[in-house]
């Protein structure tokens, strides 16, 4: 279990916030964006196998991911929604993910290692959720982030889909609690718009 612990921890750690992500949500303030066509990123060279689907907001672009794990971006004035995948250490069917997250000291580790990207991060909530019939951690942490000498605050979200012998993650970055939370619906949306198509086969 430790071998596993901390083999899922370094992974999730080397997630980088990709990009700067600056919230300028004023559009956003009065309506959530409708969201619209779905995406597959079935066959695309970095999805390492994975078949999923989900819809973008109407007016976001979607672009190909600048670093190895990351599969697409939704984009809209340095707003960010992002696709990463990663290998597992082994194949986890969704019974044996369900038994894992119920261990308080592989969660505890798992989440810490979410905001080991931040200086002085806080958590500030996490729970285990389900997209489309698969065991999902969703975790929400806050902290700071230096970029060229810079330093300023930042919200990020996780939604972390254990998905076989891969491990799938949506993640969406703010600077400032009020932005962030202006977003938060959309992003929740997106996430809840998942799909993956095979095992209805």
């Amino acid at each position: 279990m430790k071998f596993v612990c901390t083999f899922l921890i370094l992974i999730l750690s080397s997630i980088a916030l990709i990009g700067g992500s600056k919230l300028n949500s004023t559009e956003f303030k009065q309506s959530i964006p409708e969201l619209g066509q779905y995406i597959s990123i079935k066959d695309h060279p970095k999805a390492k196998g994975v078949n999923m689907k989900l819809r973008v907001p109407i007016g976001w672009q979607v672009s190909e991911g600048d670093r190895p794990n990351v599969v697409k971006k939704f984009v809209k004035e340095g707003n960010t929604f992002m696709i990463l995948i990663k290998d597992n250490v082994t194949f986890f069917s969704r019974k044996e993910v369900k038994e894992l997250l119920k261990d308080d000291t592989f969660l505890n580790e798992f989440v810490q290692g979410l905001g080991s990207s931040l200086k002085s991060p806080q958590l500030i909530d996490h729970s285990v959720v389900t997209i489309d019939n698969y065991p999902t951690l969703s975790v929400k942490v806050m902290g700071r982030v230096e970029r060229s000498g810079f330093v300023f605050p930042v919200i990020m979200k996780y939604w972390v889909v254990f998905y076989e012998d891969k491990i799938v993650t949506l993640q969406t970055a703010g600077l400032g609690n009020l932005n962030f939370k202006q977003l938060e619906l959309l992003y929740s949306s997106i996430t809840n718009s998942v799909i993956f198509p095979e095992q209805y086969n």
